[in-house]
C-alpha cells in the first residue's frame, strides 16, 4: 500500500507540474497560423517530457540506494 500512494503521489505531482508548465508556456503562444500549432505541440512535449524525466531520475536514485544496500547486507 505504501508503494502505492508513493507512486500515486509522484504521478499527481508529475501531472501537476505538467498542467502548471503547460499553461505558462500557452500564455506566450502566438496568436495564429501555422507557428500557433507548432508551438502548442513543443509545449505540451516539453511539459509532459521535464517533470517525467525528474521523475525517472527519483525512481532510478531510489533504486540504485536499494541495490546499495543489499550489497552492504
Amino acid at each position: 500500500m505504501k508503494k502505492f500512494l508513493r507512486r500515486l503521489f509522484s504521478v499527481v505531482i508529475t501531472l501537476y507540474f505538467s498542467a502548471t508548465m503547460f499553461y505558462c508556456f500557452v500564455a506566450g503562444a502566438p496568436t495564429g497560423g501555422n507557428g500557433k500549432v507548432i508551438y502548442l505541440v513543443s509545449a505540451a512535449g516539453l511539459a509532459v517530457l521535464m517533470p517525467g524525466f525528474a521523475c525517472g531520475c527519483l525512481y532510478y536514485i531510489r533504486y540504485l540506494r536499494k541495490k546499495l544496500d543489499e550489497q552492504g547486507k
